[in-house]
């Protein structure tokens, strides 16, 4: 499987979210069919399927989450 990153911030994998979590940091729901941010805060319960966030539950598929990634981004590699 690969996973495509989206930026640098995006969260993709439970590790991610789990490190934001323990951290405490607050994290940006965008909706990929308003293309708008539709909540920002804490995570408050992370499932397999869904983050729930004030109270509100979103799709992991369904949204783009932004965070802070437990790991330093590696650098592309640029060909000429």
């Amino acid at each position: 499987m690969t996973l495509h990153k989206w930026k640098n911030r995006s969260l993709v994998t439970d590790a991610e979210f789990i490190h934001n979590i323990n951290l405490g940091y607050p994290v940006e729901v965008f909706c990929l069919t308003t293309c708008r941010t539709i909540a920002y805060g804490k995570i408050q319960d992370l499932s397999d399927e869904t983050v729930l966030i004030h109270g509100r539950r979103f799709k992991r598929n369904g949204c783009a989450f932004f965070g802070l990634p437990g790991s330093r981004p590696s650098r592309e590699l640029k060909t000429s």
